[in-house]
């Protein structure tokens, strides 16, 4: 197990049952059972797809802040014709927060990379 998953969980059943009345606040260890939440639009979301094939590489993390024009990834992608490999840097075109990330570190042209939500 992960340690800090499982901190996160008791933190979380802890607050629920102090919120429900079965515990008193004075169990909890920690400041306040509020927490800031930010809230976005969904229409602020821009995703960005793979413009070719190729391996993934530098992608930024998730939770991450980033500004126009700064690369967000970069695709190391093959040919056909037996030439070396060429990097493609992809940009991100609004400021905003990484929120969403695919699993793979291959993708095909047109598949889903990240998502950014401003």
């Amino acid at each position: 197990m992960i340690s800090d998953s499982v901190t996160k969980g008791v933190r979380g059943v802890t607050n629920y049952l102090v919120y429900k009345s079965v515990l008193s606040k004075d169990v909890i260890n920690h400041v306040s059972i509020n927490h800031q939440m930010n809230f976005k639009a969904r229409s602020n979301v821009t995703k960005y797809y793979a413009p070719t094939g190729g391996m993934v590489q530098s992608r930024v993390e998730l939770g991450s802040e980033v500004k126009a024009g700064e690369r967000v990834y970069e695709i190391l992608s093959f040919n056909k014709q037996g030439k070396l490999p060429n990097l493609i840097d992809v940009c991100a075109t609004t400021d905003g927060l990484i929120y969403d990330i695919a699993t793979n570190q291959a993708v095909n042209e047109g598949e889903f990379v990240l998502g950014v939500i401003s």
